[in-house]
């Protein structure tokens, strides 16, 4: 069957041809003997039936997306295809009111509808299709934890730049105050520079917490077992009491085997101590991710530079092959007009804030019917936005109200302006619902965040362009907002200064397809 044949194989596909380089990108994918290979396709690309024709063509595939609505869209797109999600979404037949997530059945104690248990029924059907579709979190801790979807041959991870923080936090040990009381726990040791134990102290403090969480975790059992068929409400509260405290002990023990002296200890936070890695090193990544495929297909409309895609994930380069697919919206219906009209580091911030209102208000007033986006990166800046243009069009959201103002703004038939700390990722606003966008400041990360500011000052050249890599990657993603098919149009106006600074010393972090739509 060629790829034609494949494509059409697929009801919603069917006698529609291949956009430009889809069919391409397929062959360079099933063609690439490396174990991995990133392919780099800027939106409107059709990414999605890339990773399906490819998957048929080496005749199975699971598919991985990083959140539970993506999952949604590829099935309905692909009914061809299975979805599976976690525990939690299904409901136990056994228990009322109860999730799969507080399953009690095991070998010793077998539940009588363990055969007809809605996720169980699920997870056969997923496991038996060609086509599996999963998110990051789900994959990790199935394949790491039960195994059942380890040892595929093709795997495709999708909206793959998102994939390094969901390792991190899958390695990353964190202790909440319940859970330091509920052990009685003290503060982990302090490592330092001179320390001559070195991670010793950290892997003592988790041996203590690991013994002290399997008598709990014993304890629990004979609750629960003493509570027999019945118990109603207060069973369910011991059966959730025990998945998280099992949940606890698988990181505890993936910390004592894995913690070495590059790992950090977080506790800025009061109500929790955290043990996260500095970098993901390529046994790391092996260990939890790599090894549960043979070949892996990496796809993102944007990715940091090759060499800091292969540290921040643990791969080695020399297995990577790499495709940068161009992008088919025209340039003309894309510009993005880099003016730097104020520069807003931390020390000159308020002193700049007053110009930055300035340009914003005429850009504004430039577009009197046409809805815009202004990305802001902080709640602090976005209301001094929001307050220095005092213009009706103008509005905002917090943490709680962020997504009913997101649909106000999109449902509206107002030329709205919507100012937001954060819109950077998922959200699409195509056509009308968005003609401009504004990048107010350039978006680094927190230099107080203690990752961020070890990978920066003890990592030297490697760290300082990780860290200006993401800030441009970033606020690519903030530009994409709005431009998502060759008929669109936006335009969009960066108006930092230190935005201009870091791509005239690291233009090569920016992918050719971007730089093309740069006005000066």
């Amino acid at each position: 069957m060629d790829l034609i044949q494949i494509k059409n194989s697929f009801e919603g596909f069917r006698d529609i041809p291949y956009r430009p380089h889809q069919q391409e990108s397929v062959e360079y994918i099933l063609d690439s003997e490396k174990r991995f290979t990133i392919l780099e396709a800027p939106t409107g690309s059709g990414k999605t039936l890339i990773a399906m024709v490819a998957g048929k063509a080496e005749n199975g595939l699971t598919y991985m997306v990083h959140s539970k609505i993506l999952q949604h869209q590829v099935t309905e797109d692909f009914p061809e295809a299975r979805s599976l999600f976690g525990r939690s979404n299904y409901t136990c037949t056994a228990m009322v009111d109860a999730t799969c997530e507080e399953c009690i059945h095991t070998k010793y104690s077998p539940c009588e509808y363990k055969q007809s248990c809605p996720y169980e029924v699920r997870k056969r059907e997923v496991l038996a299709s060609r086509l599996k579709i999963l998110n990051y979190d789900y994959f990790l801790s199935e394949a790491n934890y039960v195994g059942r979807f380890s040892g595929a041959d093709f795997c495709i991870i999708d909206e793959a730049d998102n994939l390094e923080n969901t390792l991190i936090n899958f390695c990353t040990l964190t202790f909440s105050n319940y859970a330091i009381n509920r052990l009685g726990l003290g503060e982990p040791a302090r490592k330092t520079a001179k320390s001559k134990e070195g991670i010793e102290p950290w892997k003592d403090f988790a041996e203590m917490a690991k013994v002290r969480v399997i008598n709990i975790i014993a304890k629990l059992d004979h609750e629960i077992k003493d509570l027999g068929e019945g118990g109603g409400q207060w069973k369910l509260t011991k059966l959730k009491e025990r998945t998280r405290v099992v949940r606890l002990l698988e990181k505890i023990q993936l910390f004592i085997h894995n913690v070495d002296s590059t790992w950090i200890f977080d506790d800025r936070d009061e109500s929790k101590y955290t043990f996260r890695p500095l970098w993901l090193n390529e046994d790391l990544a092996e260990a939890f991710l790599w090894k549960h495929a043979h070949k892996w297909v990496l796809m993102s409309a944007s990715f940091l530079p090759l060499h800091i895609v292969c540290k921040t994930l643990g791969i080695p380069p020399t297995e990577v092959n790499y495709k940068c697919t161009p992008s088919t919206f025209p340039i003309e219906r894309r510009p993005i007009h880099i003016e730097p009209v104020a520069n807003l580091t931390a020390k000159t911030m308020e002193a700049e804030i007053p110009k930055l209102i300035t340009r914003i208000k005429e850009i504004v007033n430039e577009h009197p019917h046409e809805k815009g986006l202004i990305h802001a990166v902080s709640y602090k800046l976005a209301n001094q936005i929001v307050e220095g243009l005092q213009n009706d069009r103008i509005i905002t959201h917090n943490s709680d109200d962020r997504q009913s103002r997101l649909d106000y703004f999109m449902e509206s038939d107002l030329p709205l302006v919507m100012v937001s700390p954060s819109m950077e990722r998922g959200v699409n606003l195509e056509q009308d619902l968005c003609r401009f966008i504004i990048v107010a400041k350039a978006p680094f990360l927190n230099l107080g965040d203690k990752i961020v500011s070890s990978r920066v000052w003890s990592n030297g050249r490697m760290g300082n362009e990780w860290y200006a890599a993401i800030m441009l990657l970033n606020t690519l993603q903030m530009c994409g907002r709005a431009m998502r098919s060759e008929d669109d149009y936006c335009v969009t106006y960066i108006l930092d200064e230190q935005f201009k600074r870091v791509l005239e010393k690291k233009p090569s972090l920016l992918p050719g397809w971007w730089k093309e739509a740069i006005v000066w």
